[in-house]
């Protein structure tokens, strides 16, 4: 409470010390006055500031201060660190302050977001009336823990980079990438592939309502560049269902000095958040998938579809950098052929010949298989062979009765009054 009241004392003050119009503390009366009650970070966080724009793209080599507009603040934050050393961002509501409204201290190669809502409730809980507050610059210090050196990326809350072809962003593990554009790609650099090609991409997106399904995201990974062989591809549908990386192509990949690129898509509209980590954790093991249908029909395995045999491991995400996972093993069965035969007059092929099971026309003689295919059934599969009538000529020729017509294509044999096929068999 008594540190309260004395700022809400020195903001009083404060169109005071703004009208001298100082340039630096060697000039300010207010500092003269106030340097033993004051912050020692007070000259530096009033006379040596950057403008804080978004996005912020720099190299971070010594504490930097920003100057910032309220509105900027109120917008939420998304910081990137690219460093083997942490960085601390501590935010300011006013240089007199001996400590900071809020901080946050990213470890080395991570993100680290704090959405609208937390920082404007901060922002209500400082002193002052709610029409000061907006008039209000805030100042942002950023400072390596240990003295060392990164880039760092400052975007509002739920933005970031788009990363590129050009301009393509490093995967880290552990590391949280927004995806706001419907393309984004990555690149993990041989040198940093785990050595038992351990990895795995998980997709996060949270809908705007709850009665809406989250979006899926398409996964490609090539070699070498964002233009480079194919070496695996997925759709990642929820947050639960990861990827993981084919470890025998990552061993390679790291062994033979060359990059993976991840390429990821999504609706337009939609933003999503990709995050990687190496060297995952696992827990104990689902139960195995082994299912069988007919060739034409679906399975579906966790909510995705298939329609061809496939055998893969699931990654199913449990927490942080853990994994349990599941053997999924999915045959289609192919249809027996349905065997047909059809003798044609040479003549009549030439203009070709529906075959009545399936509606195929045909125009050679000789085995044609045909798929009939139908959503959500059984495929039927006909071995169709089209004959020339020719050399059964004398088929019967010399039997008491016995004539041949051809209907449809087909040889039929008359005695009597019954009909038989070529091979001998009554048919109706």
């Amino acid at each position: 409470m008594k540190t309260a009241k004395w700022i809400l004392g020195l903001l009083l003050l404060l169109p005071l010390h703004a009208s001298a119009q100082a340039t630096s503390c060697a000039d300010d009366a207010f500092w003269k006055v106030y340097k033993d009650s004051l912050p020692a970070t007070y000259c530096e966080c009033t006379y040596n500031t950057t403008p804080f724009v978004f996005p912020i793209d720099t190299v971070l080599t010594e504490p930097v201060w920003f100057s910032a507009k309220m509105d900027d603040i109120k917008q939420g934050l998304s910081a990137y660190w690219f460093s083997e050393d942490s960085v601390a961002l501590d935010i300011y509501a006013f240089c007199i302050s001996h400590a900071p409204a809020f901080s946050m201290i990213v470890p080395p190669n991570r993100m680290y977001e704090m959405p609208m809502d937390e920082i404007n409730k901060r922002i209500d809980e400082l002193p002052g009336s709610a029409e000061y507050l907006k008039t209000l610059e805030p100042r942002i210090r950023a400072y390596t823990l240990h003295g060392g050196t990164g880039h760092v990326y400052c975007y509002p809350y739920n933005h970031g980079p788009h990363a590129t072809c050009e301009k393509a962003m490093e995967l880290r593990s552990w590391m949280t990438y927004v995806c706001e554009e419907p393309e984004n790609v990555y690149r993990l650099p041989a040198n940093t592939i785990p050595a038992k090609g351990k990895a795995f991409l998980r997709w996060i997106q949270k809908p705007a309502h709850a009665n809406i399904k989250s979006k899926p995201a398409d996964i490609r990974l090539t070699l070498d560049s964002c233009n480079g062989e194919e070496v695996g591809r997925t759709t990642l549908t929820d947050s639960v269902h990861v990827y993981v990386f084919d470890s025998t192509m990552l061993v390679d990949a790291r062994k033979a000095g060359r990059d993976v690129w991840v390429h990821v898509s999504h609706e337009e509209g939609i933003i999503g958040r990709l995050r990687y980590f190496a060297n995952p954790k696992y827990a104990e093991g689902l139960l195995d998938i082994n299912e069988s249908i007919c060739l034409g029909k679906t399975l579906t395995v966790n909510g995705r579809e298939y329609n061809s045999d496939t055998t893969f491991i699931e990654g199913i995400y449990v927490n942080r950098d853990t994994l349990s996972t599941q053997h999924v093993t999915l045959t289609f069965t192919e249809p027996t052929p349905i065997y047909d035969t059809v003798l044609v007059d040479p003549k009549d092929l030439k203009r070709g010949v529906v075959h009545e099971m399936t509606g195929a026309v045909l125009f050679n003689y000789g085995d044609t298989i045909i798929d009939i295919v139908a959503p959500k059934q059984c495929t039927k599969r006909y071995q169709v062979t089209v004959k020339d009538p020719t050399p059964i000529e004398n088929v019967d020729a010399d039997r008491k009765g016995a004539r041949k017509q051809i209907q449809n294509g087909r040889i039929i044999i008359f005695v009597d009054e019954r009909k038989y096929n070529i091979v001998g068999q009554q048919i109706d």
